[in-house]
């Protein structure tokens, strides 16, 4: 199997949607009347992060074994 890689059209795009997510912060400083207690707990992002993901991995699969899988008798008639 050949791995098809980007074009150099897709990789300049990339870079660029890199660049200004990245830079988007040096550039933009929303302003922030309150904190919120979880800015204060350390790893929270990490943590809430992980769970939306795996949360997400889990519902998607239950999803996939309630509508989109069959049983191996399915084309049997």
């Amino acid at each position: 199997m050949k791995v098809k890689f980007p074009s150099r059209r897709g990789w300049v795009f990339a870079v660029i949607a890199a660049g200004v997510t990245l830079g988007a912060p040096l550039v933009i400083h929303p302003e922030h009347h309150h904190e919120a207690w979880w800015n204060h707990v350390p790893g929270f992002y990490a943590a809430y992060g992980f769970l939306g993901c795996a949360a997400i991995v889990l519902v998607s699969k239950w999803i996939g074994h309630l509508f989109l899988q069959k049983g191996e008798d399915f084309y049997d008639g």
